[in-house]
């Protein structure tokens, strides 16, 4: 197990997607400062959904989802203002890890959990995974076209397919979450397909288009 810092948010970051985030609260203005103090190439924390409770304030939630996402800083930025000192920071999703505990004794003002990282199995000579992206694609199309909408091809490898159509669809939450907890590359793409069927026939039946769900706290994703 590695100890990990953490920030809980009501939303998901998946592996390879871009998170941009404003952190203002003490105990994550603290997390910035650490992370600034570290070497650029290590500057990371871990991202994890939280199942009840609210971000921020006091009694800010620490139930928290099992499976979150390595979040690697690209970039880092301060600002100073009548309501504070706010940082902004983009992350890039890496590596899916398991939240075995959290840290009470870390003696950290912000959240620090004791996680494992997921191993990822190669999938690029499985026919049956190399069958799914193919039926991913195919329903992300109908899917757009159904939403009359385009998008540039997915250009992705095997293994992250499922996370570049689940970051272009408009999905809730804990639809993420299931993308994410998915234990390989073949129970991820059969998650995206199960999605991309339901949303496009409820598009296609009430002539809806998908809202995006308002995430809050102090994630601007």
């Amino acid at each position: 197990m590695e100890s990990l810092p953490l920030f809980p948010l009501g939303g998901v970051l998946l592996p390879g997607a871009r998170m941009p985030l404003q952190l203002f609260e003490p105990r994550y203005l603290e997390l910035a400062q650490h992370l600034a103090g570290e070497p650029e190439d290590q500057r990371r924390f871990g991202i994890v959904r939280i199942r009840h409770g609210h971000e921020v304030g006091e009694g800010a939630a620490t139930d928290l989802q099992e499976i979150g996402c390595e979040a690697r800083v690209d970039a880092m930025a301060l600002a100073r203002g009548d309501a504070g000192t706010v940082v902004h920071l983009v992350a890039r999703g890496a590596r899916r890890f398991r939240l075995e505990s959290l840290d009470a004794a870390a003696g950290t003002a912000f959240i620090t959990g004791a996680v494992t990282w997921l191993d990822e199995p190669a999938v690029d000579d499985d026919p049956e995974v190399a069958r799914l992206v193919q039926r991913v694609l195919t329903a992300h199309a109908t899917y757009l076209r159904t939403l009359g909408a385009t998008a540039d091809p997915v250009e992705a490898g095997p293994r992250d397919v499922a996370y570049r159509v689940a970051e272009r669809m408009v999905l809730e939450p804990t639809d993420r979450q299931r993308v994410l907890d998915g234990a390989d590359a073949a129970t991820r793409l059969r998650t995206v397909l199960s999605l991309l069927g339901r949303e496009t026939a409820i598009v296609d039946r009430f002539a809806a288009l998908p809202t995006p769900p308002d995430l809050g706290g102090a994630s601007l994703n």
